[in-house]
């Protein structure tokens, strides 16, 4: 008898030093891309990483962002 496989998709989510896309962090948030650029916009946001149109932000650093805000 063979074990079950297990087909369900892996989500695509950011690994640790590696630099996310604004889909891989909503769907590690679960928040919607309106709540995210909503996010871009206070004082302290990490700075996204610009590859000609593509943006890119480091996980950790939004990750910290997220913990030390206030509310």
């Amino acid at each position: 008898m063979t074990p079950a496989i297990d087909n369900a998709p892996v989500p695509n989510v950011p690994r640790a030093g590696i630099r996310a896309t604004t889909e891989q962090l909503c769907t590690l948030y679960q928040i919607s891309r309106t709540t995210f650029w909503r996010w871009t916009k206070a004082d302290n946001f990490p700075v996204p990483i610009r590859a000609g149109r593509v943006l890119r932000w480091d996980a950790d650093a939004v990750d910290a962002f997220l913990t030390n805000r206030k509310g």
